[in-house]
């Protein structure tokens, strides 16, 4: 078995870049960009279907947890069918709460690993990686799920409004925030939006000096001769 889960992270990180690269190719490849197009928004949840298909092999060292992995893909296969058939806010909602909770299953598994410091090798750097992007994509979710609460006066520098907002706006935004770019390009309104956001930028500038210092002192561990 330990071959074949020995670079699990791997399997998250495929995923991951998958989506972020089909996020945008779909916008660009839809025909309507000024209306609701229920056709892009079945391709997106089929999208995230794939992610988690892919994904969910980084979960396999722990048996529970891979199961329950298991399960939320097999939701969200069942709800990217249904939303072809028959789309509505719900079931975007429900598709929306299914990868908002694999991704931060994901997030919590490869934080463990990641911050236990029992080994510094290639699938640990991997699993570093992965952790900031799905920081970066479970933020971005959380912004599409307060566009269904709020549908109006979210961001200034959007041109989509209500339902119709982008979900590449969204991950570009987090990411810009997470990192602490700060652009300005887009800047939220809403009050909640805004405690959202720094809340994501504490959380990206704290990441990274965790695990900077903590990479540090375990390699100082290493060298220090006992």
């Amino acid at each position: 078995m330990k071959k074949y889960t020995k670079n699990n992270f791997v399997y998250l990180l495929c995923g991951l870049l998958f989506l972020f690269v089909l996020i945008p190719s779909l916008r660009l490849l839809s025909k309507d960009m000024g209306e609701v197009n229920p056709l892009r928004a079945s391709l997106l949840v089929a999208a995230f279907s794939l992610f988690t298909l892919i994904s969910v092999w980084s979960l396999y060292r722990e048996q529970l947890i891979f199961r329950v992995g298991l399960g939320l893909v097999g939701l969200n296969i069942a709800i990217s069918i249904i939303e072809l058939l028959s789309p509505s806010l719900f079931v975007e909602l429900s598709a929306l709460m299914s990868i908002i909770l694999f991704s931060v299953l994901s997030c919590f598994i490869a934080g463990r690993h990641v911050f236990s410091w029992r080994e510094t090798d290639a699938n640990s750097l991997t699993g570093a990686v992965c952790v900031y992007l799905l920081l970066g994509l479970i933020w971005a979710l959380v912004y599409e799920m307060q566009s269904f609460l709020w549908p109006t006066e979210l961001f200034h520098g959007l041109s989509s409004q209500g339902r119709d907002f982008h979900l590449d706006d969204f991950l570009y935004f987090s990411f810009v925030t997470l990192t602490t770019a700060g652009y300005g390009d887009i800047t939220p309104v809403n009050p909640m939006i805004r405690t959202l956001a720094y809340l994501e930028m504490l959380t990206g500038q704290f990441y990274m000096a965790i695990l900077v210092s903590g990479l540090v002192a375990h390699f100082m561990g290493q060298r220090i001769p006992r």
